[in-house]
């Protein structure tokens, strides 16, 4: 864990959304599972982590364009941001802290 806000799985002390539980939620939903809630920062999305299939990582992408508005697949050409739960959290946060105002 970096210990940055919105990376921990705590909300930060400026009001910026808590990344991490909110990826959780959307993988806690995409896979009818509560396991992702809980589940170590490290833990894979894909096969024996998390479980997605193709299907839920199209789903995931699709997700996170609505969300935040980030095409993960157009700006992470290899989708090393999809490893684990905490790179697709930092991938995120790091996208979305251009955006807020100073």
């Amino acid at each position: 864990m970096t210990g940055e806000p919105g990376l921990t799985g705590e909300p930060g002390l400026t009001g910026e959304p808590d990344v991490t539980a909110e990826v959780r939620q959307i993988l806690a939903g995409l896979t009818g599972d509560s396991r992702p809630l809980d589940a170590p920062m490290e833990t894979p999305l894909l096969r024996d982590g998390i479980g997605l299939d193709s299907l839920g990582g199209t789903l995931l992408l699709t997700e996170i364009k609505h969300r935040y508005s980030i095409d993960v697949a157009d700006e992470d050409l290899n989708l090393d941001s999809l490893a684990s739960i905490g790179t697709l959290a930092a991938y995120i946060s790091a996208r979305l802290l251009p955006k807020r105002p100073r």
